[in-house]
């Protein structure tokens, strides 16, 4: 009998192994990602969850873990704080596996029309299919915020000159973001009608627009699509 139970067990173990190397494959099959980098966000995940999901902190958390293990994902771009939002594909306030690996997938090593989808549902916040003059405003906000934090974040502790104050940055991201917007939109916006489509969009992405933030004589690039 306990023969018989340590084969069961050892069975199990084998079939728990072999489970976890067929999610792998698959997810390899399905991915940009090499079968080792499957295999690294595979176990970073399964740290970090306790139920096969994880939550926006979580997904900060596998994040952090990632960059320690030197794992490059765009971090200075407009719609950092909507990658969450933007893997979370049936919009249930999670992420499971699939969603995490294949959504990261696409944002590090996408084909460039994958990225500029991408893009084009990061700043098309309401999710009508097109992109406001409001909505590129608020983009572009995020995208000098970014930059400003950045700087603040890399030499505001070595450089004593350095007086942080974001309240101003937020505020003069909004000013530079309403002039962007607003000089910039009547020539994207081709056929008149108010927003942005997809096409027109592209046109823009496709010229690989960015931004500088400049603080204390350091500059941050900041990309306002991916690409």
């Amino acid at each position: 009998e306990g023969e018989a139970n340590r084969m069961g067990q050892s069975k199990s173990k084998r079939s728990g192994i072999s489970k976890e190397q067929h999610i792998i494959d698959e997810l390899t099959e399905q991915t940009y990602f090499s079968q080792v980098e499957v295999s690294n966000l595979h176990k970073t995940f399964m740290e970090v969850s306790s139920d096969g999901k994880i939550t926006r902190d979580l997904f900060e958390v596998c994040l952090q873990k990632l960059e320690q293990h030197n794992f490059q994902y765009p971090k200075n771009t407009p719609f950092a704080d909507r990658l969450f939002q933007l893997l979370d594909k049936n919009n249930d306030g999670v992420l499971d596996l699939n969603e995490f690996i294949c959504g990261l997938s696409m944002l590090c090593k996408g084909t460039p029309e994958e990225k500029l989808k991408l893009s084009f549902k990061a700043y098309d916040i309401d999710g009508n299919g097109y992109i406001s003059k409001e909505e590129l405003i608020s983009m572009f906000k995020s995208a000098w915020f970014t930059g400003f934090r950045t700087l603040a974040y890399d030499f505001g502790d070595i450089n004593n000159d350095l007086e942080i104050d974001m309240t101003q940055f937020e505020d003069f991201s909004t000013n530079m973001a309403e002039s962007f917007a607003n000089s910039a939109f009547d020539s994207l916006d081709t056929d008149g009608d108010g927003q942005l489509s997809f096409e027109e969009f592209k046109d823009f992405a496709l010229t690989n627009p960015k931004i500088t933030a400049t603080l204390n004589n350091f500059q941050q690039e900041v990309s306002i699509v991916l690409i």
